[in-house]
């Protein structure tokens, strides 16, 4: 399978779990011309090794002055 068919880990970069079955829509690209995912607004992805070291916290965004 080819590792663009993966989702990788931020940190280490190795493959965490098969995505080519998830609904991207490559019509429509975010800010940094990824393409959408349905109603996927952010998302971070660690595998099990990096998981023992480092984790994903979600915060409120602050304001924009």
């Amino acid at each position: 399978m080819a590792l663009a068919d993966y989702r990788l880990c931020d940190v280490c970069g190795r493959k965490v779990f098969y995505d080519a079955n998830l609904n991207y829509d490559f019509e429509q690209c975010d800010e940094n011309g990824e393409p959408k995912l349905d109603y996927l607004g952010d998302w971070a992805v660690i595998c099990d090794e990096c998981a023992k070291d480092y984790e994903c916290v979600v915060t409120k965004k602050e304001p924009k002055p």
